[in-house]
């Protein structure tokens, strides 16, 4: 009986030690839960943001075929956040007028806002999936939105204007706006092709809103220089007027090359480091395999110092919804604190994100989880603070 008591202690000393070695630190960052999105929620929807209202267009729910509703989500509405010192607010989602009939619902198309020649901000949206003849595909259409009048108009389609007849129909493309020469354009790349192409893509176009073409508003033009390998799902950040592009997956998988797109710079495209740790002697995080997703979200939230810090949420993985900042200073990914508290490790691609810069806050929620899973929540991320409630559950 004493030898079994004695084996018995060992055990569970052994035990101990290994959980202790095993533990993680907490990880900073956390979330924050805000007003839900009033119906069902939504996965792959097209989101731009115009002033303190974020927008969510379309996506794709329970049922075919995808939405058409329209919904602003106004950040600075709705009651104080309970015991938060800084005046936060819960938020509030505001109707707007759907999608008009001339207009179908779509998944996986894109989103932008941009100002015209007058100062006038709009919003603009296309492209994507549609659901047509009991079967989906790929369109090149695209609108603007006035958020003063509540109307969509058509703009030019994603037509190569050199060749009207070939069509640029995508979905699951990324889309940005930078600024050039103190004029703003809107930039649409990447994505997929559908029948008869079949075909991952790699181009990148870019839309003038003050041009022309056929009589409707705007002006595309492909920039030529393609370094960055096709893919669908990528996600994007701005930083300092740049464009950062990770993420994504082609037919072989997810895809874990990472490039900064400056429209101003002597090179167009930089490469940065791999998403991922190529060779065993690289310095650089153990963890990064956990970096590689495609349908994930991006955003920028202030880091330490009030400097804009880029960010990757959710996405078709196999580390759930791990939460990465990135250091452009150093090029480094740093882990932040899971989707949603560490609380348990949850999948979900197709999220929307927003960041409004005046306020400094960051929001991601709704997206699919699972199967047939369509949460409709909504969350703030707090960059600096110590999540010491939870674990990080890797």
């Amino acid at each position: 009986m004493k030898i079994f008591r004695y084996f018995f202690l060992i055990i569970v000393s052994i035990v101990l030690m290994t959980c202790a070695d095993t533990s993680v630190d907490p990880l900073l960052g956390d979330w924050d839960r805000r007003t839900m999105y009033p119906i069902n929620g939504v996965c792959h929807a097209a989101t731009f943001v115009i002033g303190d209202l974020g927008y969510v267009v379309g996506g794709f729910s329970v049922q075919n075929p995808p939405r058409r509703e329209v919904y602003a989500f106004n950040h600075t509405g709705g009651g104080l956040v309970g015991g938060d010192s800084e005046g936060r607010t819960m938020g509030i989602w505001e109707r707007k007028r759907s999608l008009p009939a001339e207009i179908e619902g779509r998944q996986q198309a894109v989103g932008f806002s941009l100002k015209d020649a007058s100062g006038k901000e709009y919003g603009f949206m296309g492209g994507g999936w549609v659901f047509r003849n009991n079967d989906y595909e790929t369109e090149d259409d695209f609108w603007r939105y006035d958020p003063v009048d509540d109307t969509w108009e058509e703009i030019a389609p994603l037509r190569d204007p050199s060749d009207p007849e070939r069509s640029l129909k995508r979905r699951g493309a990324f889309a940005f706006a930078l600024n050039v020469g103190g004029k703003t354009y809107g930039y649409v790349g990447g994505g997929f092709s559908d029948r008869p192409d079949n075909n991952y893509l790699n181009d990148l176009w870019r839309f003038d809103p003050d041009g022309v073409t056929d009589g409707l508003p705007g002006k595309w033009e492909e920039i030529h220089d393609r370094s960055f390998d096709k893919r669908l799902g990528a996600a994007v950040f701005i930083i300092d007027n740049k464009a950062y592009i990770c993420n994504g997956r082609d037919g072989q998988g997810n895809i874990n090359d990472f490039w900064v797109f400056d429209p101003n710079g002597e090179h167009l495209w930089t490469p940065k480091k791999t998403m991922n740790k190529v060779h065993p002697d690289d310095s650089y995080d153990d963890q990064y395999g956990a970096l590689g997703r495609h349908f994930g979200v991006a955003f920028v939230v202030p880091a330490e110092g009030g400097k804009p810090r880029g960010h990757i949420i959710g996405g078709v993985t196999n580390s759930g919804s791990t939460c990465w900042e990135y250091d452009e200073d150093e090029d480094l990914w740093h882990q932040r604190t899971s989707f949603y508290n560490n609380q348990f490790t949850q999948f979900r691609e197709g999220m929307v994100s927003f960041y409004f810069p005046e306020t400094r806050r960051a929001f991601v929620g709704m997206g699919k989880s699972g199967i047939s899973a369509y949460p409709d929540d909504m969350w703030e991320f707090l960059p600096l603070v110590d999540d010491e409630i939870y674990r990080d559950m890797r």
